[in-house]
């Protein structure tokens, strides 16, 4: 099912891109990594932990809920108990649950009941250095990658309940995390999420906290392999459905920007489509009625994550994001010179517009086509715009 986490043979390789994701481990590095909703990064992450190289263990710990600092090294440290990493460890290094439950018991903040791990002292608030501690007492002979997914969600929750010094001192500590010397050959950190990081540490005066971690962004796949990827959902979904080159070229230029996800859900309309019809080898005009049902009221949930991205923008930031796409769906393309005379209208000015376009690119609507001039993404995204937006804005 399109958009879900995908695991084992249901997952297509991006080869490219867990390359990257491997040179920079190799290397040592602290991780940012960051793409739009729906662009594939959890799904290769979780990929990365199940078929790990020699010498690494994966500890995945998705953090989008946790609204405190507590929260977020509360989730870690019971991830550590978790059966997906006992799993991943007794694989890496024939220790299972029996030596985390150690572990914790010698900790002398930490007891082990039936759920899993809980504090002895149920007012103390957990901090960076009690993950530090725990990551220690494992005394793994190899490299742990610790993996927070949605971590920008994290510091946008903190610093609306919270405000700027708590949120300030909560990305200090994960700073301290990656430069704590002793921590160097045992543990690396990956930070990912659908917000864009650099735009909210800029938001927020804080770049200074993530400029020491490599930044990564997914891209998008190359024709062959978009090719492949058609390919593997007719093998993946055993499809009797027969689509010449020509045709499937032409439902990939309806697309643009080949993220599997995108080519996912043309081509299940597609089936869809041929099914109804009693149809095996789809013409392009199936392929264009196809792509009228994407917009179908049955299947307009697939951009829901669109319109809540920018629900999240304050109120005139949101006017000037919506004043921008609305522009751009009209004209096709903007360049900066006409993206500055928007932003330059007086109930804009005190707006951080540098904030608003870098989230626009940062959570997939467009992109920089050339130098200077901006494009949506995909014809998808700007029809959903075209049809849609007034009434979900």
């Amino acid at each position: 099912m399109s958009g879900q986490v995908v695991f084992g043979n249901n997952y297509f390789s991006r080869q490219k891109d867990e390359a990257k994701v491997w040179r920079y481990l190799d290397r040592g590095a602290h991780l940012i990594l960051l793409a739009p909703r729906r662009a594939g990064k959890t799904s290769l992450l979780r990929r990365l932990e199940q078929q790990p190289k020699d010498g690494y263990v994966f500890l995945y710990v998705m953090v989008q809920s946790c609204t405190t600092e507590h929260d977020f090294y509360k989730q870690a440290l019971e991830h550590l108990y978790d059966s997906d990493f006992v799993n991943n460890l007794n694989k890496f290094a024939q220790k299972g649950k029996d030596f985390i439950t150690n572990v914790f018991s010698n900790i002398d903040k930490f007891e082990i009941a039936s759920t899993g791990i809980k504090l002895n002292n149920k007012e103390h608030r957990l901090t960076y250095q009690d993950l530090i501690n725990v990551i220690k007492a494992l005394k793994l002979n190899g490299k742990l990658i610790v993996v927070f997914d949605e971590y920008p969600d994290v510091i946008e929750t903190i610093h609306n309940n919270q405000g700027h010094e708590a949120v300030s001192n909560f990305m200090k500590n994960t700073r301290t995390l990656c430069q704590d010397m002793s921590l160097g050959e045992l543990v690396q950190f990956v930070f990912t999420g659908s917000i864009g990081l650099d735009s909210i540490a800029h938001r927020l005066q804080l770049t200074n906290l993530i400029n020491d971690r490599e930044k990564l962004t997914l891209s998008p796949l190359n024709e062959n392999e978009a090719h492949a990827f058609i390919k593997f959902l007719i093998q993946k979904n055993n499809s009797p459905i027969l689509i010449d080159k020509k045709t499937a070229n032409y439902l990939l230029k309806k697309i643009e920007w080949l993220m599997p996800y995108y080519i996912e859900i043309l081509w299940e309309r597609l089936e869809d489509y041929c099914y109804d019809h009693d149809k095996q080898t789809p013409s392009q005009q199936d392929v264009d009625a196809a792509y009228e049902q994407l917009f179908h009221q049955a299947y307009r949930s697939n951009f829901i994550h669109w319109a809540e991205r920018l629900k999240r923008f304050e109120n005139l930031e949101r006017q000037l994001a919506k004043a921008l796409l609305h522009k751009l769906s009209a004209e096709g393309e903007l360049t900066l010179n006409e993206v500055f005379n928007i932003c330059q209208e007086e109930k804009y000015q005190n707006i951080n517009h540098h904030y608003v376009m870098d989230c626009l690119e940062h959570d997939g609507y467009l992109f920089e086509s050339q130098p200077k001039v901006y494009r949506f993404t995909s014809p998808i995204l700007k029809d959903w715009w075209n049809r849609y937006t007034d009434r979900t804005l």
